[in-house]
């Protein structure tokens, strides 16, 4: 996630740097989450930071600090404890129940299988990028060319 989004390792430079240097005890900073789900999309998608607000219908926001689809599973580091953003909506990673695995940053290198059962307190929710849905009119995307490098492509049969 810090390869799409070098200004990660500004905002959150002490994950960046016990990440590196592969220390035994990583803990999730303030103001971050990672969440994991199901990607049911053959495509694959690598972002940094990007944010979404759909407008027609109903409101709804998408605001990942970093996001990868990458089937079977998708992985978004996604802001935590800003407050609700009332004004766009529910958040796409709430509402569609994405499990929170802050506490997976605690397994060590030795950890080399596990059965998610086991990992994840409820379902993990089937998904696909809310703008690779059939609404994508629907949506407004805002990203910077400064913080911003979004990869994607097909996953061949």
């Amino acid at each position: 996630m810090f390869a799409t989004s070098p200004h990660l390792r500004v905002m959150f430079r002490e994950l960046a740097e016990d990440l590196l240097n592969r220390r035994d005890r990583i803990t999730m900073p303030d103001g971050a989450s990672l969440r994991l789900a199901i990607c049911l999309d053959r495509r694959t998608r690598l972002a940094g930071m990007y944010n979404a607000v759909r407008v027609i219908e109903h409101t709804q926001h998408y605001d990942v600090f970093s996001e990868v689809y990458f089937r079977p599973l998708a992985w978004a580091l996604t802001p935590s404890g800003r407050g609700s953003a009332h004004h766009a909506g529910q958040s796409v990673v709430d509402g569609q129940g994405w499990a929170v695995v802050d506490h997976w940053l605690q397994y060590g290198e030795d950890r080399t299988a596990a059965d998610l059962r086991s990992l994840c307190r409820a379902p993990l929710p089937a998904v696909l990028h809310p703008l690779n849905g059939q609404d994508r009119d629907a949506w407004m995307e805002f990203m910077s060319d400064k913080v911003t490098a979004i990869l994607e492509g097909q996953i061949p049969s």
